[in-house]
């Protein structure tokens, strides 16, 4: 008796890993490029005592995201900052909006850093996907990004910035 529940228990479990191999192998890798504009909305910066030019604070963006295949999104980013003469690490998350109520969150990292040649800002950074809804339910995945400020953060601009990404994906299976 003892050994029928072992082997119907050890057969039970190779059922159910085997179905969970099959299910991650039918689950769909997507790689999508996509652009990102977006301005400040909202910023709190505070100096700290060490060195002059050295910041601490948090933000928020808001913009347009267009993938290469021309869908669109609304983007909504929010972010702490610790700066040093405008060179430092920059963290948050981005929640991308669809037409139809779809939206993913990254959480990602980048350097904000300046060449000699430029007064303006340029990025690059990584991120993972940390929830999806709608058709992102259960995603997983990497973005990867660069990009650059096309004006300055003031009254006016409001630091404009143009960014080039590379999102890799998987989907749990339908």
């Amino acid at each position: 008796m003892r050994k029928i529940i072992l082997t119907t228990m050890l057969a039970f479990i190779l059922l159910v890993f085997s179905g969970i191999l099959v299910t991650q192998a039918m689950a769909e890798t997507k790689t999508v490029k996509y652009k990102v504009t977006s301005y400040i909305t909202k910023m709190e910066a505070i100096p700290v005592f060490d060195v002059k030019g050295h910041v601490i604070g948090v933000f928020e963006r808001r913009g347009v995201v267009v993938s290469e295949t021309g869908e669109v999104a609304a983007y909504l980013m929010r972010a702490t900052f610790d700066l040093t003469k405008r060179h430092g690490p920059v963290q948050g998350y981005s929640q991308f909006t669809y037409k139809d109520g779809s939206t993913t969150v990254v959480k990602w990292q980048y350097i904000l850093w300046k060449s000699p040649e430029s007064k303006l800002g340029f990025i690059e950074g990584e991120g993972k996907y940390t929830k999806g809804t709608g058709r992102f339910k259960g995603i997983k995945g990497t973005v990867f990004f660069i990009g650059r400020f096309i004006t300055p953060y003031s009254k006016e601009t409001k630091g404009d910035l143009y960014v080039e990404a590379t999102s890799t994906y998987t989907l749990p299976s339908q």
